[in-house]
């Protein structure tokens, strides 16, 4: 049994994996902004009440950052995975998307995503095989850029791109700890943020990344996973 931090967890991808985390026997530190308006949580935990501990964190916010993590560190938890999910989109093109957005945008996907991994170091330091995976992309690919079916998302594109290099910069930065650090693309999910016409249902999705990292390891340290399994161009 593992156990794992998944940010957004209340909706979409974050939700899925964390009903088939649950279902797999493993022990799910689930966050969310609004726990108690988490009703695809709170009905999770009516069947795993001793698997799934619903837990209180904004990703925008720094001090709520601060105040989960300490909390954590209090009980000497583990953290064996740390899914870094949360995330946001705004599917406007560079001649329309407002400063604000972007701003938004780069708050959560990136500056989010550094503040809950930076937190978690203590508590991934205590498990034997310490896993960190970033949602990134196939759209934060640099290389791959003009071969994807999707336009426009100018902010979402930019956000994923430097969180691919987070990902590189900490799977140096933490090697000597122990800590693997990988990004993960889920493809393009039937969610509301991918939209109905996307490819892969979230439970498709989710079945492919969870597959992909349950044997993980250092082998994996600083790559890019396709939701083949295959690593993708940076």
């Amino acid at each position: 049994m593992k156990t794992i931090l998944v940010t957004g967890a209340s909706r979409g991808i974050g939700l899925e994996w964390t009903r088939q985390s649950l279902g797999r026997g493993h022990r799910l530190l689930a966050t969310c902004r609004n726990p108690d308006n988490a009703q695809g949580l709170l009905t999770l935990r009516e069947s795993h009440p001793d698997l799934l501990n619903i837990l209180p964190l904004d990703v925008e916010d720094e001090g709520s950052v601060t105040r989960l993590f300490s909390e954590l560190e209090k009980k000497s938890e583990s953290i064996d995975l740390l899914f870094n999910n949360a995330g946001v989109i705004d599917w406007e093109d560079m001649l329309n998307v407002s400063s604000a957005s972007l701003e938004k945008i780069f708050k959560v996907n990136v500056v989010g995503a550094l503040l809950v991994l930076r937190a978690a170091i203590p508590s991934l330091r205590r498990s034997s095989n310490p896993i960190v995976a970033n949602v990134s992309s196939r759209l934060g690919s640099i290389e791959l850029r003009g071969n994807t079916q999707l336009g426009g998302a100018i902010g979402y594109q930019c956000s994923k791109a430097a969180l691919n290099m987070l990902t590189k910069q900490a799977s140096i930065d933490l090697a000597p700890f122990g800590i693997t650090v990988l990004s993960q693309s889920p493809g393009w999910v039937r969610t509301d943020m991918g939209g109905s016409e996307a490819k892969f249902s979230v439970e498709e999705a989710v079945t492919n990344m969870l597959g992909h990292l349950e044997h993980a390891g250092p082998s994996l340290n600083g790559k890019f996973l396709g939701e083949d399994g295959v690593e993708l161009s940076w």
